[in-house]
């Protein structure tokens, strides 16, 4: 693809974040260009699934509940989550550029990570059924066939991962993490600036629910990208 112009210094500023903790700051700065950070979030996910450290789900839609859509989790560590929301190069960046940048930018990351799901993922996938509002609905077993249906660059995402799956079952909550000091924006707007500790930094995919006339989701994609370009939340 080809890469967008992103949020220039005096429109992106970490003057909050520069004012307590000065190394966090000057790497945000210092970050990476944007296939850098493609490459770097498929990497940590193929780390993952080396070391099988993925949290692996089935969860179905609420109104429909035969319809489901997978759910892969995966460990980042604190920097790059940095990275990921917070750098002018990131993620959120390039939606507050552009919709449709963030639109092309984030399928662009879902593609990579395909790729490496394709290569890496077992054949048969062991993970739990997600049901309601991402409750434990028990184990699930599905394959990666399912999984690969299942994400679609134009209709999947990835976030950060607010409720984490246990590795035999259960789910904890993962604080947001965006307590702390902001993004400075044009004229001073502020926006969160989402910072976890290493143990806390997963990341999630969340492909598209499938039925018989082919993938959905529930939210139109551009609405979700409405909403980051001008909150900085999905």
């Amino acid at each position: 693809m080809t890469w967008p112009p992103l949020p220039e210094q005096h429109t992106w500023r970490f003057d909050e974040i520069m004012s307590i903790d000065q190394a966090r700051a000057n790497r945000l700065e210092k970050a990476g260009s944007p296939p850098d950070l493609v490459n770097a979030i498929k990497h940590a996910l193929a780390r993952a699934l080396d070391c099988d450290d993925v949290r692996w789900g089935q969860e179905h839609a609420e109104k429909q509940s035969h319809d489901c859509r997978a759910v892969i989790q995966f460990h980042v560590g604190a920097e790059l989550f940095d990275w990921f929301f917070n750098a002018r190069t990131g993620y959120r960046a390039h939606f507050r550029s552009e919709c449709t940048f963030g639109i092309d930018f984030n399928a662009s990351m879902i593609d990579a990570l395909r790729v490496c799901l394709q290569r890496q993922a077992p054949e048969t996938i062991i993970g739990r059924h997600l049901l309601g509002q991402f409750d434990d609905g028990g184990p699930a077993v599905f394959t990666k066939g399912f999984l690969l249906e299942s994400v679609v660059p134009d209709l999947s995402k990835i976030w950060c991962c607010s409720r984490l799956i246990g590795k035999r079952g259960g789910i904890s909550d993962l604080l947001p993490g965006v307590a702390g000091p902001h993004i400075l924006l044009e004229e001073g707007l502020p926006w969160a600036a989402p910072y976890r500790d290493e143990d806390a930094a997963w990341m999630e995919i969340k492909g598209a629910f499938l039925r018989a006339s082919g993938p959905y989701q529930p939210k139109d994609p551009k609405m979700r990208a409405h909403s980051l370009n001008t909150t900085g939340e999905a």
